[in-house]
């Protein structure tokens, strides 16, 4: 059914996009069901939002964009099918996916196709420094696992146990492997790894029971917004509160939602913070609010990003799809909303890292962390 309804809409803009107007379709690929939705859902909206003001503008070399938006249903399997269906729409890129396992398992069939992938928060390590069709507008995850091992070896936080999910083992174990190690280059110790799936169901109390032996001080959590609120739920109920440290991947509204008071005080490290004072950024906000009625997260941002990048590069291609990589890669320094980025020659970025906590319910930056 959700590949039906993509097929569906893409044979509806092409129908509509039929004239000497004809529009130019970016493929959107991410989950809009289920437990990673968070990600998926604001990702389309924040590309949503970028169509619109590209359109606002006059569109690119004078035909308006259209977004097909295809939910990947969070497993390789499902992305490679959406993205099939994307690229027999005839899109001029996709705009996906929002996790690495989805990423890596759906590349080698839009590469084939010769369609450019350009991912807002894809951000395994392994996708870097290779000239390809994939284009990230976030830096790989080892900045944020080094910070944040940092940050915990600097407030003491005592032996570690990380605990990961499975289902996007690329994204996961990455960041856990550079976090230990980086951990150890700072004087910390790992004292566990705890691995799950994450769609086999998950015992949070048997799970906790294992990962805070040993004296654990801190547990650092590769999962997603859901799982994290619900390991601290877990910790809660069992008395057993320790710090949780995590990547950027749960820094969403739906942990706070899933979470309650249980989450204050967790610790994120992202390339991305709601205390950005640039005008840009705030003004973006607050459309968001008024466009979709619920606040943008670091997803959302980032696909704003993304589209607003794409548009830039089909302007200088003239719409065309033929030298998108090439055109992508000479743009230069972008303005982008959380700050300026560019592209290197791989297609990857580097930007600032800041470190995120929970403070009464709402997200905070940590000051001189």
């Amino acid at each position: 059914m959700r590949l039906v309804a993509c097929l569906t809409l893409c044979c509806a803009l092409l129908a509509w996009g039929c004239g000497r107007d004809e529009p130019i379709l970016i493929g959107y690929s991410g989950p809009l069901t289920g437990g990673r939705a968070d990600l998926g859902v604001q990702g389309r909206n924040g590309a949503t939002l970028a169509v619109e003001d590209v359109n606002a503008r006059g569109g690119v070399a004078g035909r308006p964009l259209a977004l097909v938006a295809c939910d990947d249903g969070a497993t390789p399997e499902s992305a490679v099918e959406a993205d099939a269906q994307l690229i027999k729409a005839g899109v001029a890129a996709i705009v996906g996916h929002m996790t690495s396992a989805q990423t890596l398992a759906a590349l080698p069939q839009a590469a084939a196709a010769g369609v450019v992938m350009l991912s807002p928060t894809t951000t395994a390590p392994e996708l870097s420094g290779k000239t390809d069709l994939f284009f990230r507008v976030l830096p790989d995850n080892l900045a944020t696992a080094q910070t944040l091992a940092r940050y915990a070896a600097r407030h003491g936080r005592g032996p570690a146990c990380l605990l990961g999910d499975t289902d996007n083992l690329p994204y996961v174990q990455s960041f856990l492997d550079a976090f230990d190690q980086a951990y150890a280059e700072a004087g910390g110790q790992v004292a566990c790894r705890r691995m799950y799936s994450s769609r086999e169901g998950i015992d949070w109390a048997a799970l906790l029971d294992a990962a805070t032996q040993n004296g654990v001080g801190a547990v650092v959590a590769a999962a997603s917004a859901k799982d994290v609120a619900a390991l601290a739920r877990a910790m809660d109920a069992a008395g057993a509160r320790l710090p949780i440290l995590c990547p950027a991947w749960p820094y969403t509204r739906e942990i706070l939602t899933m979470g309650g008071r249980s989450v204050d005080g967790i610790v994120f490290a992202a390339s991305y913070t709601e205390d950005n004072p640039r005008p840009r950024f705030q003004d973006f906000m607050r459309r968001y609010q008024e466009r979709f009625g619920w606040p943008a997260n670091f997803a959302a941002v980032s696909a704003y990003e993304a589209v607003e990048v794409l548009a830039a590069a089909l302007g200088r291609t003239g719409g065309r799809t033929a030298g998108l990589p090439e055109a992508l890669l000479a743009l230069g320094q972008q303005e982008g909303l959380m700050g300026p980025f560019a592209f290197d020659a791989y297609g990857d970025v580097h930007r600032q890292t800041f470190l995120v906590t929970i403070r009464d319910g709402r997200f905070s930056a940590l000051e001189g962390d």
